[in-house]
């Protein structure tokens, strides 16, 4: 998270993701919302607001 340090429930956050596999993330765009699985159950969701192209 860029500016919390705990997340309660019903809380946002802005959090930056960088995907262990970038080819997978590809299709996202901005605007499409993805789910978090860290745990059962789902852990929370997400809403894309910005895409990066990957680093050289």
């Amino acid at each position: 998270m860029e500016y919390a340090q705990e997340l309660g429930p019903g809380e946002t956050a802005d959090v930056r993701l960088a995907p262990l596999s970038p080819k997978q993330w590809r299709h996202l765009n901005c605007g499409d919302v993805i789910t978090m699985h860290e745990a059962r159950p789902v852990s929370g969701t997400a809403t894309v607001i910005e895409v990066l192209p990957p680093r050289a």
